[in-house]
C-alpha cells in the first residue's frame, strides 16, 4: 500500500472528500496527513483507520438496504394479505347479493302468480255475476213480456174506448 491523497482514498472507499475530512479529527489529521505540495497525502496507518471508520457505514448501508428491502417485502405481503382479505370480503358480498337477488326474484314470481290467480278469480266472479244478472234479466224479461202482453191487450181496448170517446167514433 502506498501513500494516497484524500481524493484517491475517497474514490476507493466510495465516499466524498468532505466526508473523510468530517470524519477525521484534528489530532488524527496531524498524525496521518502529510502535506506534499498542494495535496494532503495519507499514511498507510491513516488509510487503514479511515477505511475502518467507513466500513461500518457500508455495513450500516447494507443493513439499511436489507431492512428497507425487508420492509418492502413486508409491505408487499401486507398489501397482498390486505387485498386478499378484501377480495374475500367482496366475494362474500357478491354471494350475499346473489342470494338476495334470488329471494327477490322468487318473491316477485310469487307476487305475479298471486296477481294472476286473483285476476282469474275476479274474471270468474264477473262472469258468474254477468250470468246471474243475465239469468235474472231473462227471468224478468220472460215474466215481464207476459205481463206486458196482458197489459198491451187491455190498454188497447181502453185506448180504443178512450179515443172513441174523445173523437166520438165507434167501431
Amino acid at each position: 500500500m502506498s501513500k494516497k491523497t484524500i481524493k484517491e482514498l475517497a474514490e476507493e472507499i466510495g465516499v466524498s472528500k468532505t466526508a473523510i475530512s468530517k470524519k477525521v479529527t484534528e489530532t488524527q489529521k496531524k498524525k496521518w496527513f502529510v502535506k506534499i505540495g498542494n495535496q494532503f497525502v495519507i499514511s498507510e496507518k491513516g488509510q487503514e483507520a479511515i477505511k475502518s471508520m467507513f466500513d461500518p457505514v457500508e455495513n450500516n448501508q447494507s443493513q439499511t438496504q436489507t431492512k428497507t428491502s425487508w420492509r418492502n417485502n413486508l409491505n408487499q405481503f401486507s398489501n397482498s394479505d390486505f387485498y386478499q382479505k378484501q377480495l374475500l370480503a367482496k366475494d362474500n358480498q357478491i354471494d350475499m347479493l346473489q342470494t338476495l337477488l334470488k329471494d327477490q326474484q322468487n318473491l316477485l314470481d310469487q307476487q305475479q302468480r298471486l296477481t294472476l290467480q286473483t285476476n282469474k278469480q275476479m274474471e270468474q266472479l264477473q262472469l258468474e255475476s254477468t250470468k246471474n244478472t243475465e239469468d235474472n234479466t231473462s227471468q224478468k224479461d220472460s215474466y215481464v213480456p207476459n205481463a206486458e202482453t196482458e197489459k198491451e191487450t187491455e190498454p188497447a181496448q181502453t185506448k180504443e174506448a178512450f179515443f172513441s170517446r174523445l173523437f166520438n167514433k165507434k167501431k
